[in-house]
């Protein structure tokens, strides 16, 4: 009677290579929809916000990252929303002090400070992730580390 072998032989650094390939795929896919999709929920004045959308992927050892992001001044006070705040007018020695200077109503109206109201948050990023990741196998974790 005959007897058949089979041997395997683990190559660590290959299947190491075939798992990261299929991650660095399935990340760049998803950083990619993610990003793609922010766009379209982006709000949208002048174009800027949405024009400065950007994204990236990189490995960080055995990690494969993908961001998608906005670095535009004002992104994160549109994001995350602004609190309500006083806003106070330059000093200005030299014309006897600062004001803010606008018109409501016709009329020309000068102030040291106004109440600005805020604004509410308007999340394009996360809500673009939080509508991708179920369609990749993504459970987003609204709690955050820790």
């Amino acid at each position: 009677m005959a007897i058949a072998r089979v041997t395997l032989t683990w190559n660590d650094p290959a299947i190491e290579r075939i798992g990261m390939d299929e991650v660095r795929k399935l990340v760049t896919d998803m950083t990619r929809a993610t990003y793609n999709r922010a766009n379209i929920l982006t709000p949208v004045r002048s174009g800027r916000l949405r024009s400065n959308n950007a994204f990236r992927t990189y490995a960080a050892g055995l990690t494969y990252r993908g961001e998608v992001y906005n670095n535009t001044s004002y992104a994160a006070a549109v994001h995350n929303g602004a609190e309500p705040r006083r806003i106070y007018a330059k000093p200005r020695p030299w014309k006897g002090g600062g004001a803010l200077r606008f018109k409501v109503g016709g009329r020309v109206l000068f102030r040291k400070y106004v109440n600005w109201p805020g604004t509410k948050p308007r999340p394009w990023l996360a809500t673009a992730m939080i509508q991708v990741a179920p369609q990749y196998g993504f459970i987003i974790d609204n709690e955050g580390p820790g």
